[in-house]
């Protein structure tokens, strides 16, 4: 599971069978790309965010104004 760089210096790959190692490299993969990360987690609270008031919108206040004070 060794690879050689151009300068001759071997890398060792983690053992993708060890959850340290696995975590670990999500973590340098996270810590490289928190801005995308960041925006892609405000996309989806904000796509959320819509999808709930509009749900919200349509169940809570269907009911026709007129309708609505009358008993």
């Amino acid at each position: 599971m060794t690879e050689v760089n151009r300068s001759e210096n071997p890398l060792v790959a983690p053992n993708p069978n060890r959850p340290l190692d696995r975590l670990e490299e999500s973590l340098k993969i996270m810590d490289q790309h928190a801005a995308e990360l960041a925006a892609a987690e405000s996309d989806i609270r904000e796509s959320l965010r819509k999808r709930d008031r509009e749900y919200k919108d349509e169940r809570l206040h269907s009911v026709p104004r007129p309708r609505k004070h009358m008993r």
